[in-house]
C-alpha cells in the first residue's frame, strides 16, 4: 500500500460516495422535507454518567457541548448497550439483531455477510454513506482495511480501520482505496476533520455519516495536555466505588478524553451550522458500552451493572423534534436501527429484531417498552484486566423500576437468579434484593419477562450460541 499525506487524505474524502438522490420524501407525521442527513455518532466506551448534565452523573467532568446540544434535542435517559463489549455491540447496533442471533458474541468477530446493515438502508434511498473511525466487526485484522464490496455493510465510501486504539502515537488510517495514513495529531481531531470534510463535500444531497471515535477508552492517558487537569479524590468517586479509590489517574484520564471528545463534538457541530445544515441533519449520539471504573470493585465492561450495561442517546432534528425533550422510554443497542429508519421516514427490514421507539420522541409508547434484554458471554478465555470481572455467561432484563440478572448455571429457573436491583430507588446497585422475601412475586415476574425474551428470540442460554462464522455464506 502506498503511503499518503494527512492533506492527499482530507482532499479524498468523499471520492466516489453513493448514488443519486431521488427526491424529497414525505416523512410520516410531518410535512413534505428534504430528506435529512444523518450525522451518527459512537465514541467507544463512555458511559452514561460521565456528562456534567443528567441524573447521578460524574461530579468533575465537563461537557459544555454536550449539555448544550442535549437542550437543542432529545435526551434519552435510559439506554441500555445490548451486549456492553465492542464487537457484539457495534453488530447490534449496525444489524438491528441480537449478538445470539447473528453470532458477534466477542470481540473480533466478523459480521455474517447476509445481515441487513443500517447504511445499506440509506444507500439504497439515494444518501451518500460514508464511515470514519474505527470500525470492530470486521474480523480479526488490526489495525484492518475494509475493502469495497459487502464487507462495507452499505458504505459506499470509508476512512478508517477495523480496530485497535493508539491516539498520539503509532496510529495507521486507510482511506477509501487501501492507502496507509499516518496522522500525527490526536486521532479524534484528524476524524472529525474527516466527517466535516465529507459532510461538506456532500452538503447538495442526503447523507449518512458514522463517526466511530476511539476514546474514551484506553489507553487513558493518550490525550491532549491541555484535558489534564482533573483530580478524583474519594470525596468525588461514586458511592458503589469501595474504599482505596485504585484506578483515580485512570479516571482522570477517562475524563480528560470525554472533555477533549466534547470539543470536537462543538467542531462538528459548529461546522453543520457553517454549511447550513444543522435544521435538516438528524444528529445520534451514543457509545457501545461503559466502564465500570472500580465501581463495585471491577474495571472495564462487559458485566450487568449501570456503569458497564448504561449509556447515553442523544437525538437532535430542529426541523422534527421538539427541544428539551426527556425521554424516560426503555431502549437498547439493538432498537437503535430500527428507530433512525423511522425517524428519516425509511422502510424497517423485517429482518431487525430490534423494535422502533421513536414515537417515545413524540410522547407516545412504541410496542415493547416494558422491558429490554441484555446479554453477554463467556469470559474464561479473557487475559488481562477483564479478569477482574465476572467470569461467567450472564443474561438480564431492565424495567423502568428493576434490573434482575441470571447466570449460566446448567438449568436455567429462578435460582439461576444472582441480582436484583430496584434502580429507582437504588440507582448505584448497592443493596441486592435477591434474597429478599419481599420481592419474591417481583423476581419470578421479572425472570418469567427474562425466559420470555429468550424463548422469543431463539437464545440457547445457558448454552452458548453458534460462533458468526457458522452463518458465513460466502
Amino acid at each position: 500500500m502506498n503511503k499518503i499525506t494527512r492533506r492527499d487524505f482530507l482532499k479524498s474524502a468523499a471520492g466516489g460516495a453513493a448514488a443519486m438522490w431521488l427526491g424529497p420524501r414525505l416523512l410520516e407525521g410531518a410535512t413534505a422535507l428534504k430528506k435529512p442527513n444523518v450525522l451518527f455518532l459512537l465514541p467507544d466506551q463512555w458511559r452514561f454518567s460521565s456528562f456534567s448534565h443528567g441524573e447521578i452523573n460524574d461530579e468533575l467532568v465537563q461537557t459544555p457541548n454536550l449539555d448544550k446540544f442535549v437542550l437543542e434535542g432529545a435526551r434519552w435517559r435510559k439506554t441500555y448497550a445490548t451486549c456492553p463489549l465492542c464487537t457484539p455491540e457495534r453488530a447490534t447496533i449496525m444489524s438491528g439483531r441480537y449478538p445470539h442471533q447473528t453470532g458477534m458474541m466477542a470481540n473480533n468477530k466478523m459480521l455474517p455477510p447476509g445481515e441487513r446493515c443500517l447504511a445499506e438502508i440509506f444507500k439504497e434511498a439515494g444518501y451518500a454513506t460514508h464511515y470514519v473511525g474505527k470500525t470492530h466487526y470486521d474480523g480479526v485484522a488490526k489495525p484492518g482495511f475494509i475493502p469495497k464490496g459487502w464487507r462495507r455493510r452499505g458504505f459506499t465510501t470509508y476512512e478508517g480501520f477495523n480496530r485497535g486504539h493508539n491516539y498520539t502515537t503509532g496510529q495507521i488510517y486507510f482511506d477509501n482505496d487501501g492507502n496507509e495514513i499516518h496522522p500525527t495529531e490526536y486521532e479524534p481531531k484528524t476524524q472529525t476533520d474527516l466527517a466535516i470534510n465529507f459532510m461538506k463535500q456532500n452538503r447538495h444531497r442526503p447523507f449518512f455519516c458514522y463517526l466511530s471515535w476511539g476514546p474514551p477508552h484506553t489507553p487513558y492517558d493518550q490525550v491532549p495536555a491541555q484535558y489534564k487537569h482533573y483530580n478524583v479524590r474519594a470525596g468525588n468517586r461514586r458511592p458503589n466505588v469501595p474504599a482505596g479509590n485504585p484506578d483515580a489517574d485512570e479516571l482522570n484520564n477517562y475524563f480528560a478524553q470525554c472533555e477533549a471528545l466534547d470539543d470536537e463534538f462543538g467542531k462538528l457541530m459548529s461546522a453543520l451550522k457553517r454549511l447550513g445544515l444543522d435544521k435538516n441533519t438528524l444528529v445520534v449520539f451514543t457509545s457501545d458500552h461503559g466502564d465500570m471504573h472500580s465501581s463495585q470493585g471491577l474495571l472495564r465492561k462487559r458485566v450487568a451493572f449501570e456503569e458497564s450495561l448504561h449509556v447515553p442517546m442523544f437525538m437532535r432534528w430542529p426541523e422534527k423534534i421538539p427541544g428539551e425533550t426527556v425521554i424516560d422510554t426503555l431502549i437498547g443497542g439493538i432498537d437503535i436501527m430500527p428507530t433512525v429508519l423511522s425517524l428519516c421516514g425509511l422502510d424497517i427490514p423485517k429482518t431487525c429484531t430490534g423494535t422502533d421507539k421513536s414515537p417515545a420522541i413524540f410522547g407516545e409508547t412504541p410496542p415493547n417498552s416494558d422491558a429490554i434484554y441484555c446479554e453477554e458471554y463467556d469470559l474464561k478465555t479473557v487475559n488481562g484486566s477483564w479478569s477482574q470481572t465476572w467470569d461467567f455467561r450472564w443474561r438480564c432484563v431492565v424495567t423502568d423500576q428493576y434490573k434482575l440478572v441470571v447466570d449460566d448455571s446448567p438449568t436455567l429457573d429462578i435460582n439461576s437468579v444472582i441480582y436484583l436491583y430496584d434502580l429507582q430507588a437504588d440507582p448505584y446497585e448497592q443493596t441486592n434484593l435477591v434474597s429478599n422475601p419481599a420481592y419474591t412475586v417481583t423476581k419470578q415476574t421479572l425472570f418469567n419477562r427474562l425466559v420470555q425474551f429468550r424463548d422469543e428470540t431463539g437464545d440457547s442460554f445457558p448454552k452458548a450460541p453458534p460462533l458468526a462464522e457458522s452463518f458465513y455464506n460466502v
